[in-house]
């Protein structure tokens, strides 16, 4: 019987190569041109707010699903012009994370291969977690896009970036250097009271300009600051993953006398778009996807619904994303500078990053630094953390069928790696029944039994 040749998948293998390798062998891509560097994706994608373009990209993603999907197939007509475009859009089915979960071949287009695209997932807290295909051209489309945002005072050569993420270092490793992103990458499972002091002397060696990352992260980064009564001086802080009040915003702002620069998008790539002057509203990018309104209420609030012009390998059609917002047109100035007609995203809400566990001392952590994203998340339907003690936590997974113990114990080395310093024990549940439900019926990923 001839052996199945099976691909690894081109991107995420160039990546773990480079995680392998030691910073000075990777040191000199700080100063490799972002065009280089990104690829051609990057070279060719110019960011765009403009109103205009939104019909024809529009028709542009709806012909292409069409296409190559057999989603699109079933439900997108052919002779679609630039003009009808937007609201025929609106007449075709929305499609939810669920159905993609059951589903994702209907959604996937047939020229995507492991050479060029590759899988993730949205690590959200969803009943199942919802594995998505991403092209290999998206990244650099991102990253153009990105640095748009965080705007030409930014230099990623010249600018090296403070980033509180969900990182897992190595035991003992609070801090690494990535040279592509130019940044201090920190574990913020490992920083804690007993070590910051220790943490900043390292940090204070190095020349900072700008702090990237969770909002809450970067909050505590600032609490921990003002009880020593230190200050920490930056130029920019770019907010992302986790929804921030214009309050909280400005008081980042104010304490390390920095402009604030935060954005909304999903690991679908439906939407992005960007807050630069704490508004609490964000432009949305016409060159990377289209949002509306589902079922809107008086005051024009709804459900976002999202269709991306970025993502060929899953070209996700009317894709609902679960937060809810506001879209309204309304002149602005661009990232360009140039003012003009652009879709607006206010009264944005369903990514607060309310949900926190707390460490032995008191530390707060995210649950958006706990979400898996990993070959784990494949093997279950959903897992639940419980929190009754600080510094500890247990967790409750429902197996996907075909999994059993084996799963159980990947699920929790996956866990004490991602946080450590806490007690950790996973047990398996045989139904769903056993979880803790929302007054609204709605599965929960985190319990929170602490009084805080």
């Amino acid at each position: 019987m001839k052996k199945q040749l099976v691909r690894t998948p081109m991107l995420p293998f160039l990546k773990r190569i480079y995680s392998c390798l030691p910073s000075f062998l990777t040191v000199g891509l700080k100063y490799v041109p972002d065009g280089l560097l990104f690829g051609k994706s990057y070279r060719a994608c110019t960011p765009c707010t403009d109103c205009n373009i939104i019909g024809h990209n529009v028709k542009m993603a709806l012909d292409y699903a069409r296409e190559h999907t057999a989603w699109g197939r079933e439900n997108i007509p052919d002779l679609i012009n630039d003009a009808d475009a937007s609201e025929l859009l609106k007449t075709l089915p929305v499609v939810s994370s669920e159905e993609l979960a059951i589903n994702p071949d209907r959604f996937i287009s047939d020229e995507a291969t492991d050479l060029n695209s590759y899988w993730t997932t949205t690590g959200g807290s969803g009943r199942n977690p919802t594995s998505i295909r991403l092209s290999n051209v998206s990244y650099g489309i991102e990253w153009k896009h990105v640095h748009a945002i965080w705007g030409e005072e930014y230099s990623r050569r010249n600018d090296l970036k403070l980033t509180f993420r969900g990182y897992h270092l190595d035991e003992g490793t609070l801090i690494r250097f990535d040279s592509i992103y130019n940044e201090l990458s920190v574990d913020p499972f490992q920083l804690n009271e007993g070590n910051f002091e220790k943490f900043l002397k390292i940090v204070r060696t190095y020349h900072v300009s700008c702090l990237h990352g969770y909002p809450s992260l970067i909050t505590l980064f600032m609490e921990r600051l003002k009880s020593r009564g230190e200050k920490f001086l930056v130029k920019s802080i770019f907010l992302g993953s986790e929804g921030a009040s214009v309050e909280l915003k400005k008081q980042l702002a104010g304490f390390f006398e920095a402009r604030v620069v935060a954005w909304y998008g999903l690991s679908e790539k439906v939407v992005l778009a960007y807050d630069a002057d704490t508004t609490g509203r964000f432009i949305n990018f016409s060159s990377y996807g289209y949002p509306w309104i589902l079922n809107p209420d008086e005051n024009g609030v709804g459900e976002i619904v999202g269709t991306t012009f970025v993502n060929k390998a899953m070209p996700l059609v009317n894709y609902r994303t679960g937060d809810y917002g506001k879209v309204l047109t309304q002149r602005s100035r661009g990232t360009d500078g140039v003012e003009r007609d652009v879709l607006m995203i206010e009264k944005l809400s369903g990514r607060t990053g309310k949900d926190f566990i707390f460490g032995k001392n008191g530390e707060k952590f995210t649950m958006t630094a706990v979400n898996l994203h990993g070959e784990i998340q494949k093997k279950i339907v959903f897992y639940q953390i419980v929190q009754k003690e600080y510094g500890k936590v247990e967790v409750k997974v429902l197996p996907k069928i075909g999994y059993g113990d084996d799963v159980i114990a990947e699920m929790q080395k996956e866990l004490r790696v991602r946080l450590k310093g806490f007690e950790v024990s996973c047990e398996a549940v045989k139904s769903d029944e056993e979880f803790v439900r929302s007054v609204r019926g709605k599965m929960i990923m985190l319990v929170q039994n602490l009084k805080v």
